[in-house]
């Protein structure tokens, strides 16, 4: 980008920043805290947590510092991802709610807020009906017969499909990982906040039918960030993309180093190649962890990416000679970047030669790595034992140039930085190729409807099928 239009571009979002926080009555924060606003104290509850930790969800990014070039944006932006990152996975009290008498991290890993959001399988069902409401699931019939008490049921092997082993009609090159520490499939999940879940069902956007009868301009609830007159605004709509491997001590995992959870594997029935349908109760480790969050200074979503520290080189306190989740360095012939050799069978456990080698293509900038340390310390200060410190943020890819109409000559808004990938979900597509490379706006702005219509950057509305189950 020329210098003269980084300029305009700055102006531009700055402009729109400022007069969505003018136009909501805000004041400003202390200058460069970048910090949510704090809640009310309440008896039993936790001791504050070190730095800007906190279990309020940001509603849109901080620009009361008044950035002035593209890097002060990008920072905002950026703690904006780790804000979400570390509210997002605060403890959770039973109804998904943050627990606020607790710390994240106090007591090593804990459950999170956002595994109560609905998974998009629950969302788009086979037979188009209503989904169940907020705060109910449904196991499929394969695990519930299966000894253990969760909800979690991981059943993609792809980020893309919730058909195992499916790699048609989707925007990109694709295909699943393979862990290097043990030959198992990765798995992946897509959930939707609750204000993504009401705006579908509200607009019966679930099925077939209720798209075609929708006429409007689809756009998703934007958040909208809280001010002291009117402090219960929307969060706005936000997609939550998850990667998950299998931890196996025995193979040289480290289980202190990652979020993990009991989960249902679920493998469907499929024809091509053979694979009977199964659920196994299994410990699974958070890998990959990817934010989209529609905001008012950003139409076009901003798109927030962290990984697990180990992921394609080694992190903090690695002991030495420890394995890494999806690179092995001993292995100078195997192909980088490339899907494992089909048939794609989540039933094998594939040779050490055979599992996938990734490599990061676009290293992680100096500024987000010390923005990163600084997260990671606080972090590491709740409890110098806790698995939140070992995830670190790749970047965030925001609209420089926002457009709330979306349907101007720049509906993508000049993203920043203008390519971004997460080694886990776009492993396939790193680099810097102009629609070929991953670029979550640019991508994401040819999703569309069952019907061809415009679906606001998101690929899940095309899982809908017909009510009754027929064409």
């Amino acid at each position: 980008m020329h210098l003269a239009r980084k300029i305009i571009c700055i102006i531009a979002l700055c402009s729109f920043a400022a007069a969505a926080i003018a136009g909501c009555g805000g004041t400003q924060q202390t200058a460069n805290s970048n910090a949510p606003p704090a809640p009310a104290p309440r008896l039993g509850a936790a001791p504050p947590p070190p730095g800007n930790l906190s279990s309020n969800l940001p509603h849109d990014a901080d620009f009361s510092d008044n950035p002035s070039t593209l890097d002060q944006i990008q920072h905002d932006f950026d703690v904006f991802s780790w804000q979400s990152f570390v509210a997002l996975n605060w403890p959770a009290l039973a109804d998904g709610s943050p627990d606020t008498s607790k710390i994240i991290g106090a007591d090593g890993d804990n459950s999170t807020v956002w595994e109560s959001y609905k998974e998009s399988y629950e969302v788009f069902l086979p037979d188009g009906s209503t989904p169940l409401p907020w705060g109910q699931n449904q196991l499929p019939a394969a695990c519930q017969g299966v000894a253990g008490s969760t909800a979690k049921v991981l059943r993609m092997t792809q980020k893309v499909s919730d058909e195992v082993l499916d790699e048609l009609s989707q925007p990109f090159n694709t295909g699943p990982i393979v862990d290097q520490q043990n030959g198992k499939y990765a798995r992946f999940e897509i959930r939707l906040n609750q204000d993504a879940f009401n705006f579908i069902v509200n607009n019966t956007l679930y099925n077939k039918q209720g798209q075609q009868a929708f006429t409007q301009f689809i756009q998703f609830p934007s958040g909208v960030a809280p001010t002291p007159t009117n402090p219960n605004t929307p969060v706005g709509a936000m997609l939550i993309k998850a990667a998950w491997k299998v931890i196996d001590p025995a193979n040289g995992d480290i289980p202190g180093r990652y979020h993990t959870v009991q989960a249902y594997v679920y493998t469907q029935a499929s024809d091509n190649p053979p694979t009977k349908e199964s659920c196994q109760l299994v410990t699974m480790g958070l890998v990959g962890f990817h934010i989209a969050h529609k905001t008012q200074s950003a139409p076009q979503w901003v798109w927030s990416t962290f990984e697990q520290v180990d992921n394609v080189q080694p992190g903090a306190g690695l002991p030495p000679g420890a394995k890494l989740n999806f690179f092995n360095p001993a292995c100078a012939t195997c192909p980088v970047n490339v899907p494992p050799p089909k048939p794609w069978d989540p039933y094998q456990t594939l040779p050490p030669d055979k599992r996938s080698q990734i490599k990061r293509v676009i290293p992680i900038d100096d500024a987000t790595k010390a923005l990163n340390a600084q997260w990671q310390g606080w972090l590491k200060a709740v409890n110098p034992n806790s698995v939140w410190q070992y995830y670190e943020l790749v970047s965030t890819q925001w609209p420089t140039q926002p457009s709330a109409s979306l349907t101007g000559p720049n509906p993508t808004g000049s993203p920043a930085p203008p390519f971004l990938a997460n080694t886990t979900l776009e492993t396939y597509v790193q680099g810097k190729v102009p629609n070929v490379s991953s670029s979550c706006i640019m991508c994401h702005n040819n999703a569309t409807t069952t019907n061809s219509k415009f679906s606001d950057f998101t690929y899940l509305l095309e899982r809908a099928q017909s009510k009754g189950g027929g064409k």
